[in-house]
């Protein structure tokens, strides 16, 4: 089994100091929400981020859309072989049920994670995504077996295609889920390993699809 954290997601509902900006305001009228009840998106709330703390790198739930469509529609998910799951920034941890079939338009998957934010399962009948808040990464990681990876541009340089089959268990990564920078959870303290596919730094998804192919040939 291979278990993917995407880690420190850059996932959440707009921070209180600035439900009162005009950015903020503007977003939530036009989809007849209140401030408070919307996700934080760079893309549209840029002039309030511009001073806010991390603001350069918060409000990328894009990042976490792709990565949830390319795991839940893979193959080593078809197979029952993957368990996707999402730590956010604020230590909300969302899980998903492997037939969770995630909207590939990201303005429907904006408002899915928005009821997730506000009834913490979805649908609330039968949930396929449901969320634990208050989840460090440190706890998390150890409700599973297996060795653990994080994956970070300043890890040691590795070949999966060489290192996947030398590991006798299950196998859990870590990514992160943000634009830029390094993780805010203490991964090299929570990880057997700090590792790196390339030179130069790549994208959460371009991480997540390597492994997933990897991991479904060598672990066959």
């Amino acid at each position: 089994m291979l278990t993917l954290v995407l880690a420190d997601a850059e996932l959440e509902l707009v921070p209180p100091p600035i439900l009162g900006h005009p950015a903020i305001r503007s977003a939530a009228k036009k989809r007849g929400k209140s401030p408070g009840s919307i996700l934080l998106d760079s893309s549209f709330h840029h002039a309030a981020l511009r001073k806010f703390p991390d603001g350069d790198r918060r409000g990328r739930p894009d990042i976490a859309h792709l990565v949830l469509v390319l795991c839940l529609d893979s193959l080593l998910n078809l197979e029952g072989r993957l368990r996707t799951i999402v730590h956010t920034r604020n230590d909300d941890v969302i899980q998903f049920a492997p037939e969770t079939r995630i909207p590939k338009n990201y303005t429907r998957f904006v408002g899915l994670m928005e009821d997730l934010f506000e009834k913490g399962q979805v649908p609330e009948e039968k949930p396929l995504v449901a969320m634990d808040r208050d989840n460090p990464l440190e706890r998390l990681l150890g409700k599973f077996p297996g060795e653990k990876w994080a994956f970070s541009e300043h890890g040691t340089s590795i070949n999966l295609l060489e290192e996947i089959p030398r590991v006798p268990g299950d196998l859990v990564v870590v990514i992160g889920g943000f634009p830029h920078g390094g993780f805010r959870s203490p991964v090299e303290k929570l990880c057997d390993r700090v590792v790196s596919l390339h030179r130069d730094p790549i994208k959460a998804w371009t991480v997540a699809s390597e492994l997933l192919t990897t991991y479904r040939h060598a672990k066959a």
